[in-house]
């Protein structure tokens, strides 16, 4: 599978959801494992935006970012996992199995990702 039909896969992995904030935690951990620039645009371009237009929702957006790239220092790489292999394999094995782990960061409960 490649990378567009994986990417709703690796928000259910990680556990970001797929608000605005989530998706960039997600863009976090995926950004080191794959450096491609529309990742890092999408990060500077949250920051911005964030900062000018919502500076509210910078503490979220950080924590969410810090989170994504904390997790994927512990990580394995989801590239190349054959996902389409292990469907019948629990949430909770994946996880394992990646050494994705949510709790890497202790976040502020109003900064939740």
């Amino acid at each position: 599978m490649c990378c567009d039909q994986t990417h709703d896969i690796w928000h259910i992995v990680t556990g970001f959801d797929t608000s605005e904030i989530g998706e960039i935690g997600l863009q976090a951990f995926h950004l080191p494992q794959f450096p491609y620039p529309l990742a890092a645009v999408l990060l500077a371009n949250s920051l911005m935006s964030s900062t000018v237009l919502e500076p509210d929702s910078l503490p979220g957006l950080l924590a969410a970012i810090a989170q994504g790239f904390a997790m994927d220092q512990a990580a394995k790489s989801l590239f190349a996992q054959k996902w389409e292999a292990g469907w019948q394999k629990p949430l909770a094995q994946w996880q394992a199995e990646l050494n994705i782990q949510r709790s890497l960061l202790i976040l502020n409960p109003d900064c939740e990702p």
